[in-house]
């Protein structure tokens, strides 16, 4: 499996340690996209993972779409990202107050799973609460 994140934060950089430090995946199977090349550079050097700034090379082949920005940049994002998402690609927002039903119309994309880490996630130590749109079958709820 492949996963591509978007946003390179600190809740991003705790799912990548989460899912390196569990061994489920390999640094190879992880791309991260962010607009900020120092944050990119930190990402690479630290975890190896694979980074860009464009979400079409970030998204190439992920079964998983992890939207991990901030709330705020949220509304220029979708636009940039609609028609880049397969049809077969789940999406995983982590993002703060953002509704499914904002992130679906915004990608004209409806597998979507909201997901809501807590601060403690970032030192392995958090809970998340999650949820999906309908569309979201039993094998991606799974994943």
């Amino acid at each position: 499996m492949k996963i591509a994140i978007i946003g390179g934060g600190a809740m991003g950089e705790a799912i990548i340690r989460g899912i390196l430090a569990e061994g489920s995946l390999s640094p190879q199977d992880i791309s991260v996209c962010d607009i900020d090349t120092s944050r990119l550079d930190t990402l690479k050097k630290s975890y190896k993972v694979r980074t860009g700034k464009d979400y079409k090379s970030a998204l190439k082949d992920a079964e998983l779409v992890v939207l991990a920005v901030k709330p705020q940049t949220l509304p220029n994002l979708l636009p940039e990202l609609k028609g880049t998402i397969d049809k077969d690609q789940l999406i995983l927002s982590i993002i703060a107050g953002a509704k499914i039903n904002t992130i679906a119309k915004g990608l004209d994309h409806h597998e979507i799973v909201r997901a809501m880490p807590n601060t403690p996630a970032q030192i392995g130590v958090g809970m998340t609460a999650w949820t999906a749109s309908e569309k979201v079958t039993a094998k991606q709820k799974k994943l």
